[in-house]
């Protein structure tokens, strides 16, 4: 707590922009330190994509056809 009763009065005087920053980081720092589960920059995800769905667009293209005939 004394650190950051310390750390006050320089935080108050810097820039909008560098507040932001400020804020970014230790939001970022909270979120690595509880691993909750969301995405995060260090690792890759899969993404689908529509590309070679061939089943899939079967799918949707009968389903549209069934909704327009009914």
């Amino acid at each position: 707590m004394e650190i950051l009763i310390e750390l006050l009065p320089t935080l108050r005087v810097l820039s909008r922009a560098d507040k932001l920053r400020a804020v970014q980081y230790l939001v970022s720092e909270l979120v690595r330190d509880e691993d909750t589960g969301l995405l995060r920059s260090d690792k890759s995800y899969p993404v689908w994509s529509p590309y070679d769905a061939h089943e899939a667009a079967d799918i949707l293209l009968k389903a549209l056809e069934a909704d327009k005939n009914g």
